[in-house]
């Protein structure tokens, strides 16, 4: 059985990156909620993220964090990590794409 902790992990790069529930919270908010519980977001969330290539999954949380979580314009969210815009539409047209193919949570 997989523990809170670890379904919030996301392998990056030879290490994991643990998301925060508020972050996931934040991020699910600004995309307005997907699921039927905020649990169910989180991991959702968190299993979107695992389905990007390894090499995407941090920059793809950072963007997100600042475009939904913080409400940035994705010019001004990009630019803060030193991203171009188009990058910063493609990766989060990926995510957008695997949100919309993670099934619902169960239980």
């Amino acid at each position: 059985m997989q523990s809170d902790s670890d379904a919030y992990r996301v392998p990056v790069d030879g290490f994991s990156m643990r998301l925060r529930p508020s972050e996931l919270e934040a991020v699910a908010v600004g995309l307005g909620e997907f699921d039927a519980s905020d649990e169910g977001n989180r991991l959702t969330l968190a299993e979107a993220l695992r389905r990007l290539p390894l090499a995407e999954r941090a920059p793809t949380w950072e963007l997100a964090m600042r475009r939904y979580g913080r409400h940035k314009p994705l010019g001004q969210a990009a630019g803060e990590i030193g991203m171009d815009l188009l990058r910063a539409q493609a990766l989060l047209a990926r995510f957008a794409h695997n949100l919309a193919d993670v099934p619902p949570p169960e239980g």
